[in-house]
């Protein structure tokens, strides 16, 4: 069965020509969305040939910002594609800046040997309790929720004030 790879993508537009080139196999189908600010790559893009596998540049793009709901929304858009044309075997989300360091036939071998399993995972011991509470308790002050509240400063300001009152 095919898989699907899911990219996300704002920049660099060398790496991600070779990124498309490495996935174009005919096992394979790719979802593409490229960041509505990124306009010269999604100019660059739209000429670009796919010879084996199926390609879907996704024209609904939006802006997606680090950190940010605006993340989560395009990973949905991008699996709600790819369910419309699938079944997959697999769903693989990458960024554009992604190079998969195995061939497509030990990929698409390794993924049939292991078959039905999933390769989602996290730790919980205590080698790396740092750093997992160095990243859940950071928090991005340019989400475009804020934006959305009228100007980057008053999410700032509102945001300080109810932490610094609570």
């Amino acid at each position: 069965m095919k898989h699907a790879f899911l990219i996300i993508a704002h920049n660099e537009y060398p790496i991600l020509e070779v990124l498309l080139s490495m996935l174009d196999d005919e096992r394979n189908d790719i979802y593409l969305h490229i960041d509505k600010r990124a306009v010269g790559l999604y100019q660059k893009i739209k000429g670009f040939k796919i010879k084996k596998a199926g390609f879907y540049l996704i024209e609904k793009n939006m802006k997606v910002y680090w950190g940010d709901i605006s993340l989560v929304k395009v990973e949905y858009l991008l699996f709600e594609t790819a369910l419309k044309n699938g079944p997959y075997a697999y769903y693989h989300l990458l960024s554009g800046a992604d190079l998969p360091i195995k061939s497509q036939d030990y990929i698409h071998e390794f993924f049939h040997k292991n078959s039905g399993k999933e390769f989602v995972g996290f730790w919980q011991d205590a080698a790396h309790q740092r750093d997992l509470e160095r990243k859940v308790s950071r928090y991005y002050f340019f989400t475009q929720r804020l934006k959305d509240k009228g100007n980057m400063l008053h999410g700032v300001t509102a945001f300080l004030r109810n932490t610094v009152l609570a």
